[in-house]
């Protein structure tokens, strides 16, 4: 719900141990809708005001794995690499990089770089980050997004060296530690106790806290010791808006500036405002319906792979992009797309052939179909309830009564965490944050993946993920890529559907690019 009471009250609002930070200009942005816009013509050059549809929960990057969270301390903290919009390297906290054998990488660190409380950026720094990061006491899930690390060494001051258990593609391990090498101070943190950051983060980056207003807003101003040099945008405010429409009548008056992740149905009214504008992104969120295939027993319809291809093939994606994407999106095959490393794009889709559904379902022997339950959530993410109507009313074309079953998120994720999924599918987004080809097979479509529901899965398709990931040669790691994708492929393991939309609402005069990792990095963003 949103709090119009509080936004009003923001100068007065309860800072929970961040120091605040009273910025003239922000607070005629967001001090109510009567002075929206003499406040928007003060801060118009100097601030950018963000809705999106949950406040943060910490500011400590290893201790959240909240997408949320990370749209804002993205720009307080920094990594060893970094990427730019279109996810290509480039020098972050490290200067330069080097493999020294299959399993060691040395990296030399910039130079004069300090924490914006003071602690300078060292080797040994680096190394507590890292260590830090991969302490199985910290229980922190995305840890295992790391590359497989046994042991960080300090050459000298401005130089660490990575070991890896095993030897990595260098597209694979440097990506990973693009997503997941950030930088934290570890002399705030033994000075303040290890739970500091999350209220209030320390890091390198273009942007620094000045208040965080729990449930209304998060506010940050530019670092002026920023070793990448002072932002153009001053001030940056992400307010806490957790209704669509809300967020959009929001952009429409003016009183914020972007609203990312908006769903299509929401297209029209923006592309007609005449104070905004909506700006696509190329994505790495990809919606899948997952077969619930967790030690499924012989004899049940989806245990037959010919029964799952006919599901495939008994979708029309293109209608459903059509029909209720409003036509963002396109068609995935497996369980990657051209942006990922090694995605092999001549694998061929599924056509949509109900005539060939059926006859896979005869062969089968359900030549009448079966019953089956689809779960999925609602808002959670864009067009979810609506896509999972129409994949079910398209399978009752081909005589499988599929019955979709509404589930809160929050309950849905843990049963997919936990394999416990209660209905016979579920419809699924996920998001490939390092770019790696096989990165949602490992996680989403493996035995040990954190997030899947085919488990045991393939054997042989398994080997393929593992030889890709242990490759030190690209041709060859994209070579076992391949070969996994056609794997899938025949075993058929959910309904590849399309990609999800990386749209935003923007201020006309607002110059920003969308990013496919989806990270609201504004370090490069300015106004007209």
């Amino acid at each position: 719900m949103e709090r119009r009471d509080r936004r009003r009250a923001r100068g007065r609002g309860r800072a929970t141990g961040w120091r605040s930070l009273a910025i003239g200009c922000v607070v005629g942005v967001l001090v109510g809708s009567a002075g929206v816009a003499g406040g928007m013509a003060a801060a118009a050059r100097t601030a950018v005001v963000i809705a999106q549809g949950a406040d943060i929960t910490g500011g400590d990057p290893y201790k959240t794995t909240s997408t949320y969270d990370f749209n804002v301390i993205s720009n307080i903290y920094e990594t060893l690499i970094t990427r730019d919009a279109g996810l290509h390297l480039k020098p972050g906290l490290a200067v330069s990089w080097r493999a020294l054998d299959p399993t060691t990488w040395e990296f030399k660190l910039r130079p004069g770089v300090r924490f914006q409380d003071g602690e300078p950026l060292t080797a040994q720094v680096v190394k507590f980050s890292i260590d830090r990061a991969l302490d199985p006491r910290l229980h922190w899930s995305r840890a295992l997004w790391y590359p497989p690390i046994s042991a960080v060494s300090v050459v000298d001051p401005a130089t660490v060296r990575i070991v890896t258990k095993v030897p990595m593609s260098a597209t694979n391990f440097l990506q990973r530690m693009a997503v997941n090498s950030w930088i934290v101070p570890p002399g705030y943190l033994a000075k303040n106790g290890d739970d500091a950051l999350v209220q209030r983060p320390i890091g390198t980056g273009p942007y620094k806290l000045a208040q965080w207003v729990r449930d209304d807003h998060v506010e940050l101003v530019a670092n002026p010791d920023y070793w990448g040099g002072r932002p153009k945008i001053d001030d940056i405010i992400f307010r806490a808006i957790p209704n669509d429409s809300s967020r959009l009548a929001e952009l429409l008056a003016g009183s914020v500036d972007m609203i990312n992740l908006i769903p299509p149905s929401l297209f029209p009214p923006v592309q007609r405002a005449p104070r905004a504008k909506l700006v696509q992104g190329a994505s790495l969120s990809l919606f899948f319906v997952h077969f619930n295939l967790v030690n499924i027993p012989q004899g049940r319809p989806l245990a037959d792979k010919r029964v799952r291809q006919a599901l495939n093939y008994a979708v029309a994606r293109r209608a459903l992009l059509t029909g209720v994407m409003h036509d963002a999106g396109a068609p995935i095959a497996t369980f990657c797309t051209a942006l990922q490393f090694g995605c092999d794009m001549s694998v061929p889709g599924w056509p949509y052939d109900p005539d060939r559904a059926k006859a896979l379902l005869a062969a089968a022997g359900y030549p009448n179909g079966f019953d089956m339950t689809i779960a999925t959530s609602s808002g959670t993410y864009p067009g979810d309830r609506d896509i999972t109507v129409s994949v079910a009313d398209q399978l009752s074309r081909v005589g499988v009564r599929a019955r979709p079953m509404v589930v809160e998120y929050g309950v849905l994720l843990q049963q997919l965490v936990a394999k416990k999924i209660t209905a016979d599918a579920a419809l699924f987004r996920h998001t490939s944050f390092w770019a790696y080809g096989g990165e949602l097979a490992e996680s989403s479509f493996s035995s040990q993946g954190g997030v899947a529901s085919w488990t045991p899965a393939d054997p042989e398709y398994e080997r393929a993920l593992d030889s890709a990931e242990r490759s030190t040669d690209d041709a060859a790691a994209k070579g076992f890529l391949r070969q996994a994708q056609l794997l899938f492929r025949d075993d058929a393991p959910a309904i590849s559907l399309f990609t999800a939309p990386n749209a935003y609402g923007m201020s006309r005069d607002l110059d920003w690019t969308p990013r496919p990792d989806l990270l609201l990095l504004m370090a490069d963003a300015s106004w007209k």
